[in-house]
């Protein structure tokens, strides 16, 4: 990818026709990025990581997404399964010579598929047994970004060359990873996570803005959640989601907010939520405490 110039970045985009930048907008594309700004710089590309998945400066970020989620049996077509509101709240922290800090709280609440209505229990269309709900929640989850690299607690996201399309700028992480079944021991989870979100060349590159608002869509394919009682059957589920920054939890819709606070209240409260959290450890503790 060639380093990104003024004439280049704008070029790029004076060429999609339709999706043109309108004179005024040229205009300030044209003051705002710097002729030495590159997305190939390693120190730019960190920046312009940082700044779409989070902040460069101290302060939390909210995001939400909606996922739909998928039963792949390995053959045959998808199965609609439900889908997901998946609240984020973010801490961020700058620490200086560009390592930034951030603690991670997440929760999510099941519906029925591609609608709003929440999912009271789980009728698995493959076994037809009724099934109660576990909704999730994961935290808090440290994680550093430096020049060196990703540090983070689990699965660590690779991030690809950053990509010029048009007017935005495009990031693509990867987590293709494995670890020890914490759920069946002796057997092995593997996760195959994949993330692309975008934002505007200008804000990217406009050193005012330390967290640039997104388009974000997520993929991933892993095991059965145990909860859904697929036993030993080959497969797992595929999710498919989209989302973007929020100004903050008052911005979730209506009904979103309802199902927060009914199923997932935590994410609410993080500055009380110290003790770590995680799907897996909960359906365990769960488990455990309805046997006989």
């Amino acid at each position: 990818m060639q380093s990104i110039t003024r004439r280049a970045a704008l070029g790029g985009v004076a060429s999609l026709g339709a999706l043109s930048l309108a004179p005024s907008a040229t205009q300030a594309a044209e003051a705002l990025v710097s002729r030495n700004f590159s997305l190939t710089d390693p120190l730019t590309a960190l920046r312009c990581h940082v700044k779409m998945v989070g902040s460069l400066g101290t302060e939390t970020v909210y995001s939400f997404f909606r996922l739909n989620l998928y039963g792949d049996l390995g053959t045959g077509n998808f199965i609609p399964l439900f889908t997901m509101n998946n609240v984020l709240v973010d801490y961020w922290e700058a620490k200086g010579n560009d390592r930034h800090e951030m603690r991670k709280y997440e929760v999510g609440f099941y519906t029925k598929f591609d609608s709003h209505e929440p999912l009271e229990h789980f009728d698995n269309p493959v076994t037809g047994e009724r099934r109660n709900i576990h909704h999730f929640r994961l935290g808090p989850v440290p994680r550093i970004y430096a020049p060196e690299g990703i540090t983070a607690m689990g699965f660590t996201p690779k991030a690809l060359p950053l990509e010029l399309i048009g007017d935005r700028v495009f990031l693509a992480t990867q987590s293709i990873e494995k670890m020890p079944d914490m759920v069946n021991p002796g057997q092995t989870t593997y996760v195959n996570s994949f993330t692309t979100m975008s934002a505007l060349l200008v804000d990217l590159a406009n050193p005012q803005i330390n967290s640039a608002p997104i388009h974000a869509q997520l993929q991933n394919k892993s095991r059965w959640q145990p909860w859904i009682g697929m036993g030993d059957r080959p497969g797992g589920t595929v999710a498919r989601g989209f989302g973007t920054k929020i100004s903050g939890l008052d911005a979730l819709p209506a009904d979103v907010m309802a199902g927060v606070r009914r199923f997932v209240p935590e994410i609410l409260d993080t500055k009380n939520w110290k003790e770590f959290v995680f799907e897996d450890t909960e359906y365990l503790r769960e488990r455990a405490a309805t046997k006989p």
